[in-house]
C-alpha cells in the first residue's frame, strides 16, 4: 500500500511551516489549511518517489528515537488522518496516475 498526494493538492512552504493546500482557490482555504510537520512531509516525500512504508519507519524511528511499534501507529494514524482529510490517498501503485 502507497500513499500520494491527492489530484489538487500541492506541498508548500508558508512562514517556515510545510502544509498541503489546494491549488484552485488557496486563499479561501487558508482557514482550513492542514498544518503537516517537517517529519510527515518527509514521509510524503518518501512515498510519492515509491519508497517502502519500512523506510519511513526508520526514518521516524531513528529520528524520534521511539521504538518501533509506537512509531508505526504513530505513522499510520498520521497518514490515515490525512487521508480522512482528502489531502492524501492510498493507491496500491506508487505510479498509478489519477
Amino acid at each position: 500500500m502507497y500513499y500520494k498526494l491527492r489530484d489538487g493538492i500541492v506541498q508548500t512552504k508558508i512562514c517556515g511551516v510545510f502544509m498541503l493546500i489546494p491549488t484552485r482557490r488557496a486563499s479561501e482555504y487558508c482557514p482550513h489549511i492542514q498544518k503537516v510537520g517537517l517529519l510527515l512531509y518527509a514521509a510524503i516525500e518518501l512515498l510519492e518517489r515509491g519508497e517502502p512504508m519500512e523506510k519511513v519507519y526508520r526514518m521516524y524511528s531513528i529520528l524520534t528515537k521511539k521504538p518501533d511499534d509506537e512509531v508505526h501507529k504513530m505513522v499510520h494514524d498520521q497518514l490515515e488522518e490525512l487521508c480522512a482529510k482528502g489531502f492524501l490517498v492510498k493507491t496500491e501503485d506508487p505510479n498509478e496516475q489519477d
